[in-house]
């Protein structure tokens, strides 16, 4: 199902093309603990070679998410300007882009692997493990990249139902073929950490393939034609200009995590446990806002190449109300009950006690998320993603150093205040941003590129 967003209720549209996203976010985080269970059963040098190739992994996966986010903004303003052959072309361009773009990324990744992952630690049991592992993501790369690209032509023209379901199916065929290849099964041979990789790589096959499947189909406003294709170079410009910026703050922000691990690790294993046990609490909590803040930008998009500012602008202000209400909601529970979340984890009474401090002071970031998360949203729908940047740059610095400093007083409570900190300046730069409506600024109706 599509949707047109230059019209109608925004409250009523918002609600039912978000709470797919939302759904679909909660598959992806079941499989991630699914997986890393199954994983973990391995050993413990597999659960590490497995976590030493998730920051580079990461990192191509800001690339594809990026290039998507490009690709997403620009063509809801070619459906919002009713423009559909020039929506049908952007498309083109961007499955194009995203499958040599997915080429040259897994080349580069499997000819440096093993000298980064010896770069960052890896000993003589784990590196090739990790190479094991990472060799066959990597060969898989293309399919991420075609699945980015096809997830963001869907929600682009208002559906998000069809990828929430295609995600949901790769997801259930990851769950069955990881323990059937990582341990094996009747003929099937016990593949370990190969098998783990391998599951991962079909699945993501299957959701690209199930969304292709749909644009092909008369649903689908989008109609890709390669044999058609006509080349249009400023379409290649426009994505790297709207989606560079994108990928280079989501890969800030992993470097900025990195760092924060860092810090907390000097305070030991413990420490770092709790820290992790509290990163994947915050992930689960956070999915409404973030679901929503998702749809926010298809909403922009569409309403901006309409030439509807004021509704776009609209779109915003509804969904903060929705977002502050779950959020505040969400930091309550967590407040509330930090013990029984973290026994849901770990039964470790010192894991527990670091948990429950930090549980006691990070929630008060979600409010803030709620805000902030829904701005950037907007700037993205906008095409202006390099505000994001310039805003998590803000972030990271100012999070980074207070933590540092705060840590030699307050040892891990100053970090915790410093994450609550951090976001609460970002917040006031991106409110300024918004309110004085300098992300509008320059946009103007884009001139139509002949693609008969």
């Amino acid at each position: 199902m599509v949707h047109d967003f230059t019209e109608g209720s925004i409250g009523k549209k918002l609600l039912l093309f978000s709470l797919p996203i939302v759904a679909g976010m909660f598959f992806h985080t079941a499989y991630n603990i699914i997986d890393t269970i199954f994983i973990g059963m391995l050993g413990p040098l597999e659960l590490a070679a497995v976590s030493l190739a998730f920051p580079v992994v990461f990192v191509f996966i800001a690339v594809a998410s990026g290039l998507g986010i490009g690709a997403n903004a620009l063509i809801a303003q070619a459906i919002g300007k009713k423009n559909l052959p020039e929506a049908n072309n952007l498309s083109e361009h961007a499955l194009i882009f995203a499958a040599i773009l997915g080429i040259v990324v897994a080349t580069l990744a499997i000819l440096f692997s093993a000298p980064l992952f010896a770069l960052m630690g890896a000993d003589e049991l784990v590196l090739p493990l990790a190479l094991e592992y990472s060799t066959l993501i990597f060969i898989g790369m293309i399919f991420m990249f075609g699945w980015f690209i096809s997830d963001s032509i869907l929600r682009a023209q208002g559906d998000s139902k069809t990828p929430m379901k295609n995600l949901a199916a790769s997801i259930v065929l990851n769950i069955i073929l990881d323990p059937i290849l990582i341990f094996g099964f009747g003929p099937i041979p016990a593949l370990g950490l190969a098998g783990a990789a391998l599951a991962t790589v079909f699945s993501r096959f299957l959701a690209m393939v199930l969304n292709f499947m749909h644009i092909y189909t008369p649903k689908s406003k989008i109609s890709l034609s390669l044999r058609a294709f006509k080349p249009h170079p400023e379409y290649i410009k426009q994505m790297i200009f709207v989606g560079l910026p994108a990928s280079a703050s989501q890969t800030l922000t992993a470097g900025g995590f990195m760092l924060l691990m860092g810090m907390v690790g000097s305070f030991g294993s413990y420490a770092i446990a709790a820290y992790g046990v509290g990163m994947r609490l915050n992930s689960v909590a956070i999915m409404p806002i973030v679901g929503i803040s998702s749809a926010v930008a298809s909403f922009v998009g569409q309403n901006i190449g309409a030439g509807n500012f004021e509704r776009a602008k609209r779109v915003a202000v509804i969904a903060i109300r929705a977002t502050l209400v779950i959020s505040i909601a969400i930091m309550l529970v967590l407040l509330a009950f930090p013990e029984e979340l973290m026994r849901v984890f770990t039964q470790h009474f010192i894991v527990i006690g670091i948990g429950k401090s930090y549980l006691s002071i990070v929630p008060f970031v979600f409010p803030l998320y709620a805000v902030y998360f829904i701005f950037i949203s907007a700037f993205q729908g906008a095409g202006k993603t390099q505000l994001a940047f310039a805003t998590n740059i803000i972030y990271w610095v100012v999070t980074i150093a207070l933590a540092f400093f705060l840590s030699e007083t307050f040892l891990l409570d100053g970090i915790w205040i410093a994450l609550v900190i951090g976001a609460a300046v970002e917040l006031v730069f991106v409110s300024a941003l918004f309110y004085s409506g300098f992300w509008l600024r320059g946009i103007k109706p884009k001139k139509k590129v002949s693609v008969a």
